[in-house]
């Protein structure tokens, strides 16, 4: 299968960097929502700034490919009439009398089909802030309510930018709430705990055993679970006994495959026998001046940031936030995410046999719209209590 979405192919190796600066335990995030809030702040970059995003976020510097691809993948992912809920939005706030260059804020309406609103934040900048956040709320079906943290958006703050993800899909074919049971689960440091784990094979299949499709590299397995409609799937990469999920992601990143290989070269329909995995919840939230820093990208928070295509006003970003939800269950997943960057005035400081597929250890997992190859999700779930 080859994906349509051409820029899409670089947000899992995106994915895997950004995962590795943001420290222990649970990390969920989504590459889609950063990479595409980092284009749009790419699009007002000049200058050695826009090199350092372009670089770490794998952004094509053609302008009419990026633009074409970021339309494209916009529009696919908001496709109306599926058997799932998916919407990706982007939105921009201007202060009140902010000379904003008019290509810029037309290129963005245009092409990243993001909303464009004027906000009085020097009057009113906690009043605008929790519009902005209602605005996030909303597209993220309230599971992500308060992107912005009180004081992030202030009376000096001149720009923001925003990005809200959310879907929500069920299984093609539903875990049976009866067979989930309490089992063990192997945590990073070795101590075994009780976790619901959702099953199916043998126990349930009347004779006739499930198929998913499955492949297995250097021991890792890789199985595929599809949600109805088969246009957004799940992908879970299970370490080897012994192992940690931290040496698969490094693997995956001295190693970069396309998903395509990934998913498709590398798998084929295999009957389960046993395939168990847990039921999580997990909430990620971080601020992103540290995890993009190390990766490369730190102009764009100090004196040296160059945003001019932006505005002829000097800027840079004082606060750049991302938050995500994902749950799955017997039913299927639901996920949110955004990501948010605050600017300011540089004037102001800043048939084989069986398989059998249990999830009692760490594992990754990523949700992947078929069509453009996206990586709406990318999970690091450690302890998925």
């Amino acid at each position: 299968m080859v994906y349509q979405s051409t820029v899409a192919q670089s947000d899992l190796s995106f994915g895997l960097s950004f995962m590795s600066h943001l420290g222990e335990g649970n990390v969920p995030i989504s590459p889609t929502s950063v990479r595409t809030a980092l284009a749009m702040l790419y699009e007002g970059a000049r200058g050695t700034t826009a090199k350092q995003i372009a670089q770490v976020a794998v952004l094509p510097e053609d302008a009419a490919t990026r633009h074409k691809d970021f339309r494209e993948l916009t529009d696919a992912l908001n496709a109306a009439n599926t058997p799932y809920t998916l919407r990706l939005a982007n939105g921009l706030w201007m202060a009140i009398g902010y000379p904003v260059n008019p290509d810029y804020k037309s290129m963005l309406t245009d092409n990243y089909r993001a909303k464009a609103q004027s906000a009085d934040f020097q009057a009113n900048p906690n009043g605008e802030r929790e519009k902005i956040n209602g605005w996030v709320s909303e597209r993220t079906e309230e599971k992500i309510p308060n992107l912005f943290p009180s004081g992030s958006i202030d009376s000096i703050t001149r720009f923001v930018l925003a990005n809200a993800v959310y879907f929500k899909a069920q299984w093609d074919g539903k875990f049976d709430p009866q067979y989930t049971q309490q089992q063990g689960y192997t945590l990073p440091n070795g101590k075994t705990v009780k976790v619901g784990m959702m099953r199916k094979g043998a126990i349930d299949s009347d004779g006739i055993l499930p198929e998913f499709q499955y492949g297995e590299f250097d021991g890792v397995q890789v199985a595929i679970l599809p949600y109805k409609g088969h246009q957004l799937q799940k992908v879970v990469m299970l370490p080897p006994k012994g192992s940690d999920v931290r040496s698969l992601e490094e693997h995956l990143r001295d190693n970069p495959l396309s998903i395509d290989d990934l998913l498709y070269r590398r798998t084929d329909s295999r009957k389960f026998e046993r395939l168990e995995m847990p039921k999580h919840e997990v909430r990620g939230s971080y601020d992103l001046e540290g995890p993009l820093s190390g990766m490369g990208i730190d102009m764009i928070f100090g004196h040296t940031a160059d945003l001019s295509g932006i505005s002829p006003e000097a800027l840079f970003v004082s606060s750049g936030k991302h938050e995500t939800y994902f749950k799955t269950d017997e039913e299927g997943s639901e996920g949110a995410a955004a990501t948010g960057f605050v600017m300011r005035s540089l004037g102001h400081t800043p048939s084989r046999p069986a398989v059998e597929f249990v999830v009692d250890r760490p594992f990754l997992e990523a949700v992947i719209h078929v069509r453009t190859g996206a990586v709406l999700f990318l999970n690091r779930v450690e302890d998925p209590r």
